[in-house]
């Protein structure tokens, strides 16, 4: 890739510019960037750019990133200037092997830009690159250099996403069956020979790469198992989940199991597992209790690290398909149901640190999740649905379970509100969250009344509107969502009462009042009469 010198520093001026904290020097390096973007030959000068070590990295990246907005707009054919064959060609010819030799931060782009392209010409435009990714997997397996291992694996990410989220077409599994004569295999080698590297007493510092390694396996697992079971996966069923159920039973050293690496892959264990219940229930079963237990063994340690939010969405999400399934009995008996609902239910309803930092500081994002039901992968509400799979077949247990949970929360809250307010939040949650949909046959939670009455109606009439606004706001949900249960002449002498949090300082606050009385002025008066309260749980 021939480029002249000049051009490459003309380049590094205009990407240095553009990062100048001076405004008009900014705008000028950006506007000459875009009139150089028509020129021949500068997607190439782009790329040769940012894979140059003597070049400043911060430039490498601004160029890097500035190949990968270009190739966005311009690989496709339609595009309004799309690229020229022959500068793909050469793009197609360059870009895994740069990829490979780049640091970590030029690499991600690149590894994007390779994705953008490859997601309209493989495999029928571009047949060497997954040969090119085998080739080269092989060659740094074989020299130990997880580094390229990964990024390899990134790359082959990337392809393979295509067959989790495309319309299912025969196109669509002409494609698939090409990437798993091609992959499975290699796949499969790649994951059993890095397990036998892979020992909770190794160094943490190669103990990451390799866990991130099999990460990248589990993804790519999940892709090529999203259409169908394949024959391949089928026959070497065991390989993998024996594997799978180890690194979800076993425990590596501290700083992998805090920094998130161990959690991650462990989260992308619990999809395929879900994937593998949802689809190929029949195959999977003789694994089921195992991984059950494994997993319901995994949420009962309070680990903490960045992923272990994610491992627990996905770990619950697991539980709940088994609880709703034919083999729901291995939550029968009340011993489990008790250990499930007090270790992995009840802890995961209460509000986190996140969850009040974004009511306080996105609380665009905080109604948007709360009030549209967008909620679902929260722990939150990932929990509840647990609760209600479990309830399917176990109704009467799990119903005690979660009043007498209600209960206790509540008495926490009155021993001490101000240290245990957030008791009382997750009641009022769990409350609302379990109430049934329209229409439906079962009965509530609680007497909705009573409820009312007792732990609603405090926080409305409270004399400082500002105190306690995450209560504040939660009282208006449930007044919200029960207003039909609760009569009409009530609701309405309990309006100049919820104006007033009009005039709240939150703006999540003020936002659901002036739902709350819209709702309210909307309720007819055949709807006032509240229904009889049936002790018989609510889905």
């Amino acid at each position: 890739m021939e480029v002249p010198q000049e051009t490459l520093d003309q380049l590094s001026t205009w990407f240095l510019q553009s990062l100048s904290l001076d405004a008009s020097l900014r705008r000028a390096a950006e506007s000459s960037l875009l009139s150089a973007a028509t020129s021949p030959g500068f997607p190439l000068a782009l790329l040769k750019l940012s894979s140059l070590p003597s070049v400043d990295l911060q430039i490498r990246l601004a160029s890097a990133l500035h190949f990968k907005n270009l190739l966005k707009s311009r690989w496709v054919p339609t595009s309004d200037n799309p690229l020229p064959d022959s500068d793909k060609t050469l793009i197609k010819s360059l870009l895994l092997p740069l990829l490979l030799q780049s640091p970590p931060l030029i690499q991600s782009q690149l590894s994007e830009a390779l994705a953008i392209a490859s997601s309209h010409d493989f495999p029928s435009s571009w047949p060497s690159l997954l040969p090119d990714i085998i080739s080269s997997l092989g060659t740094s397996l074989s020299s130990g250099d997880y580094t390229s291992v990964n990024s390899l694996l990134s790359a082959a990410n990337s392809l393979f996403l295509k067959f989790r989220h495309s319309f299912d077409t025969q196109a669509l599994r002409l494609d698939l069956k090409y990437c798993l004569d091609l992959f499975a295999k290699p796949l499969l080698e790649t994951f059993l020979n890095t397990s036998n590297l892979t020992t909770p007493a190794a160094d943490p510092s190669v103990l990451k790469p390799l866990l991130e390694c099999q990460r990248l396996c589990s993804e790519i697992f999940h892709s090529l198992n999203s259409i169908e079971l394949p024959e391949f996966f089928e026959d070497h069923m065991r390989e993998w989940m024996e594997k799978f159920r180890f690194y979800l039973t076993s425990t590596f050293a501290p700083q992998v199991e805090t920094d998130g690496t161990a959690d991650a892959l462990r989260a992308s264990i619990c999809e395929n597992l879900q994937l593998y219940m949802e689809k190929n229930e029949e195959e999977f079963k003789d694994y089921l209790e195992g991984f059950a237990t494994a997993v319901w063994g995994l949420l009962m340690n309070a680990a903490k690290s960045p992923s272990r939010d994610q491992l627990a969405v996905t770990a619950i999400k697991f539980l709940t398909t088994v609880s709703t399934s034919v083999h729901h009995a291995l939550f029968g008996s009340p011993e489990v149901l008790g250990q499930i609902c007090n270790s992995v239910v009840f802890p995961n309803l209460r509000l986190r640190d996140d969850d009040e930092e974004l009511f306080e500081n996105n609380y665009v994002e905080y109604i948007r999740r709360d009030s549209e039901g967008s909620d679902t992968d929260t722990l939150r509400r990932t929990a509840c649905e647990l609760l209600k799979g479990l309830a399917v077949n176990y109704r009467e247990q799990v119903m005690g379970l979660v009043s007498a949970q209600v209960q206790s929360m509540l008495a926490a809250f009155n021993a001490n509100p101000a240290q245990n307010w957030k008791e009382k939040d997750a009641a009022i949650y769990l409350v609302v969250a379990l109430s049934p949909k329209p229409g439906a046959t079962t009965g509530y939670l609680v007497d909705v009344e009573s409820f009312f009455t007792s732990v609603i109606l405090p926080e409305l009439q409270g004399q400082d509107p500002n105190a306690v606004p995450i209560l504040k706001a939660g009282a208006l949900k449930f007044f919200t969502v029960f207003r039909e249960q609760i009569p009409k002449p009530a609701a309405l002498s309990l309006l100049p009462g919820v104006i007033r949090f009009l005039g709240s300082e939150s703006n999540v606050v003020h936002s659901y009042a002036a739902t709350c009385i819209e709702k309210i002025l909307l309720v007819k008066d055949k709807g006032a009469h509240a229904r009889p309260h049936c002790p018989v749980w609510s889905s």
